[in-house]
């Protein structure tokens, strides 16, 4: 009864950790296929970066250069690229006024 109650313990384990995560792996790149669109900035299974120009049924047309485009197949889109967010304008420094200045510098070294 032990070993049965043991050998059905690692299956359970074995799902939890290995078969549901790739079932969810495989939803989720499901989804990112189908959701392409013209636009989307893309990486490729082997490191290619590029904007997709055209989606077909099976390849996508990337630009990955200026005036420079290349067909993949579309299973091997690895992922879609978050747009960069716009950089915030820099602050200005604090300015310390020249007493504050002093004080900075001819604190005592202890």
């Amino acid at each position: 009864m032990i070993p049965l109650l043991f050998f059905a313990g690692m299956l359970v384990v074995f799902w939890l950790l290995v078969i549901q995560p790739q079932r969810r792996r495989r939803e989720q790149q499901t989804r990112l296929l189908s959701d392409l669109a013209v636009g989307d900035d893309v990486i490729t299974a082997g490191g290619l970066y590029g904007a997709v120009r055209e989606v077909a049924d099976d390849h996508v047309v990337l630009e990955i250069a200026p005036e420079t485009r290349v067909r993949v197949a579309k299973s091997a889109v690895a992922g879609r690229l978050d747009p960069e967010p716009e950089p915030e304008p820099e602050a200005e420094p604090e300015r310390l006024t020249q007493t504050e200045q002093t004080k900075n510098t001819e604190a005592p070294l202890t």
